[in-house]
């Protein structure tokens, strides 16, 4: 059998043969059925000859018995170690492989460049990856550096050299759980092989001229043997014969899935089956001037499995404090889903093209997970399965990197066209209040709140503001950056709270959710400016001329009505009642110190201590302020020596009334009672 492989560059044909000598006791007959190989016994004697068909690798017969080596102790250990507790997920070894393809490919390009002599030096550059349901196989092949027998002792036999005793010693004070933490450091993906194989066959020869192929075989377990064997090409070809539960990996489909996930960028083709695999360039490598949107919104897809465009697109590359490539996408909307769980989201690290892990979680904060993209680095420090990423410094520089980055972006884009941010905003903005709340850093937390978007007292409905734009048109007298909490602009409009502030002509920001409020109370301060509720605020109202008919309490009346006022709803439910100037057309409001932590705290009591804690935080912290002109109170404070009873229904109502306005009344149900007494002495009056 032939085969061309002309789409990977690889012309040659090559009779798909090549013998490896052994003694064939070694061998039981189970095990060549097991194998599928077409086997011819040659009668050479003393020993016997297997003839295996494979791949476009052929070899002379040797009539040389192959030379045994045992694995160092410390090899024996490693690969018990990969083949039960080193990888999570076993696909990866055909990730390990094709990047040491790539590394070989990379290898012999930098060699034609210092301008040495190789083999064949005109062949395009390629990796083919074959499969064999019939012969229960996979193999991975490249037309790279390629081995020499030494190289194939140290590289396969061994240990990465410099560091096997240091490994071991490692491995020997550390649990399984921590040793896959470290052997990373040994470089030791080929073994990661024999997750999936019962046996490896690995046929190499180096790109030196005048070099020998050699053929190196290993079950993983009794040792290997290697073998010289003449007509190989240049590079190494690694044949797999898959276990019996690893089938799925002689799969076409299961194959190209991998090979896309973890694979999809390595900067040489892979062929399977003649046809490239990996057709989606690494856009980061490119200047951004040099990319179309048609190749983002490709890139972006493939990613993040849409069908739509992305709305934003940053492209950016850094070189301290460390070295990184990235392209990020901003999706145009948002889908109805869990925000605590963003399983589907997040950006895959990649370590020069070849995937590390997907949508990892470790590179950005919470509340940037809604981004697709890609970073790639070569100062990522990685464990052997590239799976599990060790908690170092650089991994904290790139999140770093990266928020910065994506904040900075933000802000120019909001600048550049409002409009198109505003409804980035409406998409996104959650994630922005997700981060000033979850961040502890105060300068990260300024700079998010630059993102963060208003509707404002000065500006008409719909119309958003930034808190940039409210502190450059404030007076440089003012400290405070003025805010209302309300279900609706409308009812902001209607507050008793907004009413001193707008006679001040003060401008007022808006918040429509309680999320905001929330946001805006953890960030407390903004370019040295305290932010402020306007239920909190401290502003005197204006002052008008008095006018005709129109009286006040006076101060001895105003100041017994408190006292009764006071005690009519109970000492035990408001810390204090006082007349004040503070608004005009109320009779009266709450004034409450940290009200939004009040609020919350309502919010998540248990339903069982929901009216206990209700009481205590109205008894330590509301206080009740009366309007002296409103007639209701003027006339309540006649009432309550004529109609004592209705008086106290009135002043129950007046208080929940401000307790109402101040969205602080947990269950409106109790006023019923109260309003239907009340309506019953109006009724009555009437008679």
């Amino acid at each position: 059998a032939k085969r061309r492989y002309s789409s990977s560059g690889i012309n040659a044909e090559y009779g798909q043969h090549y013998y490896i000598t052994n003694n064939l006791s070694s061998m039981t007959t189970r095990l060549l059925r097991k194998l599928h190989l077409r086997v011819a016994l040659a009668t050479l004697a003393p020993a016997r000859a297997l003839h295996i068909t494979t791949g476009r690798f052929s070899a002379d017969p040797q009539p040389s018995t192959p030379k045994k080596h045992a694995f160092q102790a410390e090899t024996r250990q490693l690969l018990d170690i990969v083949a039960k507790s080193l990888y999570s997920e076993r696909e990866v070894f055909l990730r390990e492989l094709i990047s040491n393809a790539a590394d070989a490919l990379e290898k012999l390009r930098y060699t034609q460049l210092k301008g040495e002599a190789i083999d064949d030096p005109s062949a395009k550059l390629a990796i083919e990856c074959s499969l064999s349901e019939a012969l229960n196989s996979i193999t991975i092949e490249d037309n790279g550096i390629g081995m020499t027998k030494e190289e194939l002792i140290a590289n396969l036999g061994t240990i990465a050299r410099s560091g096997s005793r240091e490994f071991m010693k490692t491995v020997g004070e550390n649990t399984d759980s921590t040793a896959s933490n470290i052997i990373g450091q040994f470089g030791v993906g080929f073994y990661s092989a024999f997750m999936v194989g019962a046996h490896v066959t690995v046929l190499t020869r180096s790109a030196k001229p005048g070099s020998t192929g050699y053929v190196w075989n290993s079950n993983g377990e009794d040792g290997y043997d290697i073998q010289e064997a003449a007509g190989l090409p240049r590079g190494t070809r690694i044949v797999i014969q898959l276990k019996d539960d690893a089938v799925e990996f002689c799969k076409k489909d299961r194959v190209r899935e991998v090979l896309r996930k973890h694979s999809n960028f390595v900067g040489f083709p892979i062929f399977m089956d003649g046809v490239q695999v990996n057709t989606i360039e690494p856009l980061w490598t490119r200047k951004p001037s040099d990319i179309p949107d048609e190749e983002h919104a490709e890139l972006y897809q493939s990613l993040s499995g849409r069908k739509d465009n992305p709305m934003y697109t940053m492209q950016f590359s850094v070189e301290t404090p460390v070295s990184i490539k990235a392209v990020l996408y901003v999706p145009r909307f948002m889908p109805q889903l869990d925000i605590s769980n963003l399983t589907n989201f997040g950006i895959s690290l990649y370590c020069r093209k070849v995937m590390v892990q997907a949508q990892s979680p470790k590179l950005l904060p919470e509340w940037l997970m809604f981004l697709h993209g890609v970073v790639d680095s070569e100062d990522i420090p990685l464990n052997l399965s590239r799976e599990l990423l060790q908690e170092s410094v650089v991994i904290g520089k790139i999140k770093n990197v990266i928020t910065g980055k994506m904040i900075s972006y933000l802000n120019r884009q909001a600048k550049r066209d409002p409009d198109k941010y505003d409804e980035f905003y409406k998409e996104f903005g959650r994630f922005l209040r997700i981060g000033i709340v979850t961040t502890e850093s105060q300068t990260e937390k300024e700079d998010l709140a630059k993102l963060l978007r208003f509707e404002s007292s000065k500006e008409e409905k719909g119309t958003l503001v930034s808190l940039d734009q409210y502190i450059e048109r404030a007076p440089e007298s003012q400290k405070q950056v003025y805010y209302l909490s309300a279900p609706s602009r409308e009812m902001a409009m209607e507050s008793p709270y907004f009413e001193t502030l707008q006679q001040n002509d003060l401008e007022v920001l808006f918040t429509y959710n309680k999320e905001d409020d929330v946001v805006l109370f953890r960030l407390e301060n903004f370019k040295d400016r305290k932010l402020c509720t306007a239920e909190g605020a401290n502003v005197k109202p204006v002052q008008k001329p008095d006018e005709p008919g129109v009286e006040r309490l006076e101060k001895q009346e105003g100041s017994r009505l408190a006292t009764w006022f006071r005690d009519s709803l109970g000492r035990e439910n408001v810390k204090e009642v006082k007349i004040s100037d503070r608004q005009h057309s109320q009779p009266a409001v709450v004034t409450v110190e940290n009200l939004t932590t009040l609020r919350r705290y309502l919010e998540m009591a248990p339903p069982e201590q929901k009216e206990a804690s209700y009481k205590y935080l109205l008894h330590n912290n509301v206080v009740l302020e009366l309007n002296p002109a409103h007639p209701i109170i003027k006339q309540l404070a006649s009432l309550r020596e004529t109609s004592p009873e209705v008086a106290e229904l009135v002043a129950g109502q007046l208080f929940d009334n401000a307790l109402m306005n101040a969205d602080l009344v947990h269950d409106p149900r109790r006023m019923v009672g109260r309003i239907n007494k009340l309506l019953t002495a109006v009724t009555k009056a009437k008679e």
